[in-house]
């Protein structure tokens, strides 16, 4: 069995209010008590900052049986870095058409959004273009200054992912990673 995170990433975040937004978020899912300060850090054992908290489990969908906890660590991410689904990955599709992007020209696309700006990705099938983060697809790669992770989560419920998204910003995508 591998490891996995549920990877919430906002695109639009400047590298500068990352760090501000990051504290925000965090204070939400603190207030909330979805999470909690890790009681005994580890590096190797807990290496996340934050644990579940005693509402955790109100934040995924109704599919946890409610032995165990609810997943693992979390961490809030607030440097611009990419953002990549591990070894689920698969190209992200065209939001017009749904035609996959060319794996090669995907990676091309990320580089530049990594060291630039987000680029604007034009479908071989339909011709239409739009941002990269907003082609879809939960396997995709994104470029982003602030993150939520949430290791070894079942799925996250949907009104717990709207309130999130308030909290870090308009334009957040979903991403399926396994390590």
């Amino acid at each position: 069995m591998s490891d996995s995170a549920i990877v919430i990433a906002e695109l639009t975040t400047p590298v500068e209010d990352a760090p501000a937004r990051a504290t925000a978020a965090a204070n939400w899912l603190l207030d909330q008590q979805i999470i909690q300060p890790q009681a005994r850090p580890d590096p190797l054992w807990r290496p996340s900052r934050y644990a579940p908290g005693p509402a955790a489990t109100t934040a995924v969908r109704d599919t946890h049986d409610g032995n165990g906890p609810v997943g693992d660590g979390i961490d809030i991410l607030d440097r611009r870095q990419v953002h990549d689904p591990g070894g689920n990955y698969s190209p992200p599709a065209c939001p017009t058409c749904t035609t996959q992007l060319d794996e090669d020209t995907h990676i091309t696309l990320v580089q530049h959004w990594l060291d630039h700006t987000e680029p604007l990705a034009t479908c071989q099938n339909c011709t239409a273009s739009a941002l990269r983060g907003d082609w879809t697809g939960p396997w995709a790669i994104h470029v982003a200054s602030i993150a939520v992770h949430f290791h070894n989560w079942p799925p996250l419920g949907d009104a717990f992912l709207l309130g999130l998204f308030e909290h870090l910003g308009p334009r957040c995508r979903l991403i399926q990673r396994r390590i």
